[in-house]
């Protein structure tokens, strides 16, 4: 009679093991948004969006960024007049307004894939 109890014990442990797997591969992909000035880059990777962060920008000058952000969060830079900008996925220019950007802020949201731009400034 012990035989039942030894295998229902060892089932019950391989079914917690499984779940306790699973549950630790299954988490959200990781975003990363990537500030460009210069020659000089400052790059954010988080893996998710709840709850909302805020870092400081340390870069004098924003030209450009690469946003690439998991699915139901969005980047957004907030400059020294506390005006805020979403940032599209993939790579673009940041306007001239926010090229002194205080502020990074990572929070839920969506945000519009980028137009397709030449390579020069606007």
């Amino acid at each position: 009679m012990k035989l039942p109890k030894v295998t229902f014990i060892a089932g019950a442990a391989l079914t917690f093991m499984t779940l306790v797997g699973t549950t630790g591969t299954a988490h959200a992909a990781a975003g990363q948004l990537t500030l460009i000035s210069g020659t000089d880059s400052r790059a954010f990777v988080y893996e998710s969006c709840q709850p909302p962060r805020q870092f400081q920008q340390p870069l004098f000058q924003l030209e450009s960024f690469r946003n690439q952000p998991p699915p139901g969060c969005q980047a957004v830079l907030v400059n020294r007049a506390g005006a805020s900008k979403v940032l599209c996925v993939g790579h673009g220019y940041v306007p001239s307004e926010f090229s002194r950007a205080s502020l990074v802020r990572i929070q839920p949201g969506t945000a519009p894939a980028c137009a397709y731009e030449p390579m020069t400034r606007h």
